[in-house]
Parts: C-alpha cells; structure tokens; sequence
C-alpha cells in the first residue's frame, strides 16, 4: 500500500468508526521550518474545533509492521484523550478584548520560515524571529493553540506593537520557565526505573562525568512546550548568569528548550556549534529545530549576541 492509499484507508476507517455525525478529511499542514505534514482532521457539527492527527509518522510505524486496525485504535484513543477541549462561543474569537490574556510568544528561524513570515506578525530576534499565538485551553493531552496572522491585525484593531508587550507580560506567567542541570533532567526520566543509587552512577556514565567540565542546564518552561523562548523573559539569563558568576554560553537545542552553558576560557565555541548541528541534523525532529547557530549571554550589558 502507497501513501496515498493508507491516507484514504484511514480516512475511511475513521469516518466509519466514529460514523456520519463527524466530517473526517486530509488536509496538508504547514508547520514549522517549511515541514509539510498530513493532518487528518475531525469535526463534529456540535463542535466549534476540530482536532488534527497527524498521519506521517503512523505511515513510517505501519511500514515497519503496526496493523491498520492498531493504527485505528492510537488515532482514536487520541482524538477521545483531547476530545475535552472545548472553546465556548466562536464569536469571543472577534473580540480582541477577550484574548489579550491569552497571547504568547514562541521562538523560530527566521530562513527556514520565510513564506510563513510574509503572513504573520513577527519581530527579527538575532537569526530567528519572535512570533505570537493565541494559548485557548489546556488539556490532557496539551494546549490548543492559534498562530496569530496578519489577517487578524485589522479586524481585531492591534498592532504588533501591542502583541509583543502583552505576549512579553503573558508568557512567563502562563508558562513559566524553569533551569535545570542535565543530569536533574536524566535522572528524572530512569526514576521510578532504578534505584537511586544506581541511577545516579548511570546517568553520571551516561553524561561522562568529569567534576572539572562546566555543568550542562536545561532551561524551558514547566509545560516544556515552546521553551526556547525563556532566553527572552525578563531577568530569567540575569539571574541564573549571576547565580553562576558568569557569561552564559546558550545551545539551541530545539524550539522547546536551551542548554545553558557557563561560559570560561576553556569553552570550544566552534565545537559547541558544530555539536548543535550535528544533534539538530541526526536527533532533532525537523519541525522542533530553532538553529544551527550558539548564543552568548554578556553579564556586562544583560546582551545575547551570536557568537560568530
């Protein structure tokens, strides 16, 4: 079976499942970097959303041996687990007034989105750009969220201006972040795996452990949704920089979080970059990629800059 075929299996297998009160279709989904993906969308007349299911990966898992009816059974589980999102009337969607508290910002690169950018409101950060999207509702499964376009601009009376500063107030209130070092991170994925000792001398293995190496931070927010952003939030690099006594060295390590380093004479600039690159190409899914390129944090004028 071709892709196209499985595409239109589905399809029909859902629509037969779920029956003739839902319309079921493929749509094609921009996302972010370009990436072109297929969505299979469900709604149901009662509803004023439809959740989206995207269907590449479950085409790669059926190539590899996972049956039709197994694949049916994820999609539907899922659209059942995020079926609780309900956003009231569509008509609060008109009324700017009602969104104001509801505006986030997220990080992306500039190149790789330059056709999306031509249709959104954005402000040039370094090599990437700082967009805005509306956050309607937490779930199980997440947050429904809403790319802001261009094409809300003039009905709702704002301009960008205004969206960055209240998307600047919002964010570290709605997702506030949070710094951790690497091995915190680890050990809080094998916990309740192995006992702690264990863990610790794993995970110390693992990351190679050397007391003379800086330590590695994570930093993202507490839904570890968009995180990359935190860079942004007003005293966040501040306060860690202080707390270390130093520059800060900061990786891209995807849209959703950094990698805070810091900085000392012995850093390799030009092999951290070329990790960066070499995890963003074999580890990174290629929507979640923010950069190929490393950040510095200047204590001196609370600065981020490139490091060439």
């Amino acid at each position: 079976m071709n892709y196209n075929q499985f595409l239109e299996e589905v399809r029909a297998a859902v629509q037969e499942r779920l029956g003739s009160d839902y319309e079921i279709r493929i749509q094609k989904i921009t996302k972010n970097n370009g990436i072109v993906l297929d969505g299979l969308i469900i709604g149901k007349a009662s509803k004023n959303i439809a959740p989206t299911i995207y269907l590449n990966s479950y085409y790669m898992h059926f190539t590899h041996g996972m049956s039709l009816q197994e694949i049916l059974e994820d999609i539907i589980s899922a659209y059942k687990e995020n079926n609780d999102v309900v956003f009231g009337d569509i008509r609060e969607l008109l009324d700017f007034t009602n969104l104001q508290d509801n505006v986030a910002f997220k990080l992306i690169q500039r190149e790789k989105n330059k056709e999306l950018l031509k249709d959104i409101p954005y402000f040039e950060f370094l090599d990437l750009a700082v967009v805005f999207y509306l956050i309607l509702d937490e779930h199980r499964g997440g947050q429904m969220t809403a790319l802001i376009h261009n094409s809300h601009m003039e009905p709702w009376g704002v301009e960008k201006e205004e969206l960055y500063r209240l998307a600047m107030r919002n964010t570290p209130i709605l997702l506030p972040s949070e710094i951790k070092t690497m091995k915190e991170i680890m050990c809080d994925i094998l916990k309740g795996h192995l006992e702690e000792l264990e863990m610790e001398e794993m995970v110390d293995d693992l990351l190679d452990f050397d007391s003379q190496k800086p330590p590695l931070y994570v930093l993202s927010n507490r839904k570890q949704i968009n995180g990359a952003g935190c860079i942004l939030y007003d005293g966040c690099l501040k306060d860690f920089a202080d707390s270390q006594n130093s520059d800060i060295v900061i990786l891209p390590s995807s849209l959703h979080e950094t990698i805070l380093v810091p900085d000392d004479e012995n850093l390799d600039y030009g092999e951290l970059q070329k990790m960066v690159g070499q995890i963003n190409e074999s580890e990174v899914p290629k929507e979640d990629v923010l950069s190929d390129r490393i950040y510095k944090y200047s204590r001196h004028d609370c600065s981020i800059s490139l490091i060439e």
